[in-house]
């Protein structure tokens, strides 16, 4: 009886880690569906419905309506992300890399740091973290091309 009760909890525990687990290819998936010119449609797919995102070095907390705006927002932006580090813990996954990217074709590069939760699969909080003092400048320079826009 006692070995029944174990098996029966050890089952429980594996179906709630499973549920939360990270799945196998997130993070060549992800990047590479934020590589190049990001869309909300490549991106949705990765977020649970009721995600939120805060990135402090923007100032910036996004819920689960981030994609609303997504795609306008980032018409501009370029990205090729290299991972060169990747830690994970039972639903938390930590990145940390170098971000080689464009602003309106002005180039910049930032290291970066990105912290995700999981949930069923699917990233239900997420920190991101930027040495984000070139997209400061590249956005400045870009500014001063056009100053129309």
């Amino acid at each position: 009886m006692k070995l029944t009760s174990l098996l029966v909890l050890a089952l429980i525990f594996y179906s709630c880690l499973k549920e939360n687990s990270i799945p196998e290819d997130f993070v060549k998936e992800y990047y590479a569906a934020y590589g190049g010119v990001p869309t909300a449609e490549k991106l949705a797919p990765f977020y649970h419905d009721s995600v939120t995102i805060e990135d402090p070095t923007y100032d910036w907390v996004g819920k689960s309506e981030i994609f609303e705006n997504f795609t306008a927002n980032n018409a501009r932006n370029e990205y090729d992300w290299r991972v060169d580090q990747v830690i994970t813990m039972g639903n938390r996954l930590v990145t940390e890399g170098l971000l080689k990217a464009k602003y309106g074709g002005i180039p910049y590069e930032m290291r970066f740091v990105n912290i995700f939760y999981f949930q069923e699969g699917k990233i239900i909080r997420q920190y991101d973290y930027f040495d984000n003092q070139a997209w400061y400048k590249a956005v400045e320079v870009w500014k001063k091309q056009n100053p129309d826009n």
